[in-house]
């Protein structure tokens, strides 16, 4: 990636010159940094990472001194990350407990809402879509091939768009243990839903909570577990 193209896509596009407060969609960074306030240096993984710095919950982890596991199916994202993390572990991936080529659902070149989800794009790209396949991996397997195979973690942080179960179903939780981990969790019939009804019925709630998690923040769209 040339000079140009990479301040194009990392500040100019994003509108980023000065530093933020935030840099997440809704603030989550705010409450993961107050989490692990005492914690000077831990380890993130990010998956469905979009943008170094916008729209993204781990900048303010990486600019306190963390390092971490970064995957996106947008090859153009990891580009990104390969220069503006080069500590981290960046890997144009799918997550899935699934090893297959999955087909993945896309916009623009670089963008938010990529999925493996057919109808969440139907939802969300009303003006059409492409698509691509790309190879999937398990997080234990990705874990396990980086320099942080031994580390438990710290935060993770999943946003795949309808994918969420999948990549949740494919670690190995007594082995890594998260501490805190921010999700997304789509609810098809009512996109914002302030009563979270749908919560009792979403397997991706069901599954953190037999996995002894509890919900700590939510904007009734991306919920943080701990």
């Amino acid at each position: 990636m040339n000079f140009f193209r990479y301040i194009y896509y990392m500040y100019y596009r994003s509108k980023i010159f000065f530093p933020k407060k935030t840099y997440s969609m809704y603030g989550e960074d705010l409450k993961v940094i107050d989490f692990f306030k005492r914690k000077k240096k831990g380890f993130y993984v990010d998956i469905g990472c979009y943008h170094p710095i916008e729209g993204n919950n781990t900048y303010l982890l990486f600019k306190k001194g963390w390092n971490g596991i970064n995957a996106d199916v947008n090859s153009l994202s990891i580009e990104l990350f390969k220069k503006a993390r080069k500590n981290d572990r960046n890997i144009n991936v799918a997550v899935s407990n699934q090893k297959k080529k999955l087909k993945i659902y896309f916009r623009k070149k670089i963008n938010m809402l990529n999925t493996s989800d057919e109808k969440l794009a139907k939802i969300h790209f009303r003006n059409g879509f492409e698509s691509k396949f790309i190879q999937s991996k398990s997080l234990n397997m990705i874990i396990k091939e980086s320099r942080f195979g031994k580390k438990k973690i710290d935060f993770l942080n999943i946003d795949v768009e309808g994918s969420e179960l999948n990549v949740l179903k494919s670690l190995d939780f007594k082995k890594y243990k998260p501490k805190l981990i921010c999700i997304e969790i789509h609810n098809h019939e009512e996109m914002y839903n302030p009563n979270l009804d749908y919560l009792k019925r979403n397997k991706v709630y069901k599954f953190l909570i037999n996995k002894r998690y509890k919900i700590v923040w939510n904007n009734g769209f991306s919920f943080i577990f701990n």
